[in-house]
């Protein structure tokens, strides 16, 4: 391994705030892991973390100094992936952040055609909203964001590669289900259920909406549920209908439990867009990934629905690759 040891270990202590969980993730005894950082305080004379009863928490040298470590993993693994041509055996590590729809139903797409490239690839996923997500890129914690709302972060490099709509959902034996179209003022005298308040997806809604001239107020939101998932279940169980992304419809529809209606004037369209750090653009895996990327944005494949006619089955169109399989490992 390039990085120096103790360094990697003071990475996953800071990163967890707690002895025993960064040893399970380091492998490695729950004194073992003391005993780095105690070397490593004692090389730098001085404290990195304060421990006051059961909580740990980083002193400000320590938080100045993870941040020159992330940089430095970021560093070592550009060096790693630039080596491979010539025979490099190292294991590189991929951290990607994602907001949800994009790590749940886009993501596991791709990262089989990356892992058959760089087999001993170790990929780590985090997903979040828009702001934690940039905010972790901006602390060197993942070297590429995929977000599904703005940036307005001009201090980042920040790329469209993909549209995607957000599809009203019924269930499958709702008074609605056979309709090709409905009204944005019809949505008032159904219960509707939406994403919480504060998401960037809520936040389309609500501005197709008032656009329309329905204000919030007039929706019978009686339910708000923090994930999209979450909206399916709920419009299948007869609780109200929902908007969601046409990236997680396929199932649903191709099971039948719901039907995709649209919505009259424009639909709620939304920017998929790649975030990186200011510079030029990346080599190694992240490079590949940003390629993979901007293929499938360039090939046309963003999430159009056809939705439910009386006389048609629903479908959507899906960015996906049909002879893809799960990677072997992804640690989210």
């Amino acid at each position: 391994m390039i990085v120096n040891f103790k360094l990697k270990v003071f990475r996953v202590v800071a990163d967890n705030l707690n002895y025993r969980r960064a040893a399970d993730e380091l492998h490695l005894t729950q004194p073992a892991v003391t005993a780095q950082i105690r070397s490593l305080e004692e090389s730098l004379g001085i404290a990195l973390f304060d421990r006051v009863g059961r909580e740990t928490t980083l002193t400000l040298a320590g938080t100045t100094l993870l941040q020159y470590v992330r940089q430095i993993e970021a560093v070592t693994n550009d060096a790693i992936a630039a080596l491979a041509p010539f025979g490099g055996l190292e294991e590189v590590e991929l951290s990607i952040g994602a907001s949800h729809t994009i790590a749940v139903y886009f993501l596991p797409t791709l990262l089989p055609l990356l892992l058959r490239e760089w087999p001993k690839l170790r990929i780590h996923v985090t997903s979040g909203s828009t702001n934690e997500v940039l905010q972790a890129l901006t602390l060197h914690q993942i070297g590429i964001a995929l977000i599904e709302a703005p940036a307005h972060r001009p201090d980042l490099k920040t790329e469209v590669f993909c549209e995607d709509e957000l599809t009203l959902i019924v269930k499958a034996d709702h008074r609605w289900a056979k309709k090709r179209t409905i009204s944005a003022v019809e949505l008032v005298k159904e219960p509707i259920i939406l994403r919480e308040v504060g998401s960037g997806m809520r936040h389309f809604v609500e501005d197709y909406l008032e656009h329309n001239g329905i204000l919030r107020q007039q929706l019978k939101a009686f339910l708000d549920i923090n994930s999209t998932e979450g909206i399916i279940s709920a419009v299948e169980a007869g609780l109200g209908v929902g908007f969601v992304p046409n990236l997680a419809l396929e199932k649903a529809l191709r099971l039948g439990t719901v039907k995709a209606i649209r919505v009259d004037n424009d639909p709620i369209r939304r920017d998929l867009s790649i975030v990186l750090l200011n510079g030029p653009d990346p080599k190694g895996p992240i490079g590949r990934l940003l390629e993979l990327v901007r293929e499938h944005g360039a090939n046309g494949r963003h999430s159009s629905s056809k939705t439910q006619a009386p006389e048609e089955s629903a479908k959507v169109v899906v960015m996906r690759n049909s002879n893809s399989k799960e990677p072997e490992k992804v640690v989210s």
